[in-house]
């Protein structure tokens, strides 16, 4: 099966990338510096213009933005065109409340829409495949990524959306599904709920997967392909603030994700010391776009830890550079089941009630169907009898799930229990299976 959407640009000689990528980093240095106040300060604070970005080598000396800086110029204060020529919106969340929010023309969804298509037709979706895609449809840019690449492919789709996980299996008889998309541990939880409901997931015409939203094994892909009779599982890397999923995919290879090098620009630096480290080299990935109008970005900081493999020529024939999966996150952020968690989100429950104490923590851990568990266990503020407990447990429970998503399992121990070690509070216990 061809699984390449656009063979030639796939396959582009590395010269003629690092020929583009210049060309397109010219031009987007250009536009936001013309167009962005927040860019022209940085420029001027750095004693820097476009006119010194002569090669690629030129992007060290560019300022790196953060999310912090997409935050404190929301929601539009980055835009680098008018907002009349925008025609669509989606927004991440995070701790503050302030959503990261990312302005598309109808350029950025044509190109969105792209490498969407590449992702996935390395995959395996063909314009003969019926694609379910059980993703929320809303502000979050997961679904709709999915769904205009699948599209340019020409697969049916089939709008799913969140949730209701019987419905789900009854459309996939229904409609003949061949390829669905979403979180790993949603796909795991799909076949278990076809189990419950006497359907036999292998019975289905579901043969291939691409997921993505949170870090996922080697033994998880393997269980999810036994479970469903899949011929392949592919993993999917993006954030919101490049364009959504789309950034990279792993190919048939499986031993690392291919990264769109005409479209994005590379880096790996020490999180630390933000000095860029070796090939093969764990660090923090670091992104510009080189093609995007409405919000393009420089040297955006990711927060994601990977290492980027030495340039050569995949098995599969494609040139662009090569990723490992993510590892984790550089700040204190943990993904789970798809969800971005901060400590402090969930510590801002806790600390609203008054009959908690002092101490809790996060603890992590992987259960026997691989599917990521996340426990909070609480200091009470006095020692409470069993109904007490179970009662500040129950209404915790629901309070954060209110905050995360999902629901977490809250055990509440008495007083001064959990263990404290140095200054700082160790508040998350990451007991997962790598």
């Amino acid at each position: 099966m061809d699984r390449f959407f656009d063979h030639k640009m796939e396959t582009m000689p590395r010269r003629r990338i690092k020929e583009l990528q210049i060309k397109r980093l010219q031009e987007t240095v250009h536009r936001v510096y013309r167009n962005v106040p927040y860019y022209h300060k940085r420029f001027k604070e750095l004693d820097i213009t476009p006119s010194d970005i002569k090669s690629l080598e030129d992007i060290h000396r560019l300022p790196f933005t953060t999310k912090d800086d997409l935050r404190d110029n929301a929601p539009f204060g980055m835009l680098a065109t008018s907002l009349d020529n925008c025609i669509e919106l989606h927004a991440s969340s995070g701790t503050t409340g302030i959503p990261v929010t990312v302005c598309y023309t109808w350029h950025d969804i044509n190109v969105w829409s792209e490498v969407m298509a590449r992702c996935l037709s390395m995959s395996g979706l063909t314009k003969k495949d019926v694609f379910q895609n059980p993703i929320p449809y809303g502000t979050f840019t997961g679904a709709f990524g999915f769904h205009y690449g699948a599209q340019r492919i020409g697969a049916l789709v089939v709008p799913s959306g969140k949730g209701q996980s019987e419905r789900q299996i009854h459309l996939m008889e229904y409609y003949g599904t061949t390829f669905i998309s979403g979180v790993a541990s949603y796909a795991l939880r799909l076949g278990q709920v076809a189990h419950e409901i006497g359907v036999d997931p292998k019975k289905l015409r579901v043969r291939n997967g691409l997921f993505g939203a949170e870090m996922f094994t080697h033994g998880l892909k393997k269980r999810i392909m036994e479970m469903w009779g899949m011929d392949d599982v592919h993993d999917i890397y993006g954030l919101t603030e490049m364009c959504g999923p789309g950034v990279s995919t792993d190919c048939d290879q499986h031993n690392g994700l291919h990264l769109w090098e005409d479209h994005f620009l590379v880096e790996c630096i020490d999180p630390k010391t933000l000095e860029p480290v070796d090939v093969e080299e764990e660090g923090e990935l670091v992104i510009t776009t080189l093609t995007k109008e409405g919000m393009p970005l420089l040297r955006y900081r990711t927060r994601d830890i990977a290492k980027i493999y030495d340039t050569k020529i995949c098995e599969c024939g494609r040139t662009h550079v090569k990723h490992s999966p993510i590892k984790g996150r550089s700040d204190d952020m943990i993904i789970i089941r798809g969800t971005n968690i901060f400590p402090g989100q969930i510590e801002s429950v806790l600390m609203k009630n008054p009959d908690v104490g002092g101490n809790w923590r996060m603890i992590l851990t992987t259960a026997e169907n691989n599917m990521d568990m996340l426990t909070v266990e609480v200091e009470s503020r006095k020692k409470l009898g069993k109904k007490e407990k179970l009662l500040l447990e129950k209404k915790l429970q629901n309070e954060i799930k209110t905050v995360i998503v999902f629901t977490p399992h809250v055990t509440i121990v008495p007083p001064n229990t959990i263990p404290q070690n140095g200054l700082k509070a160790k508040r998350v216990i990451d007991h997962r299976k790598k």
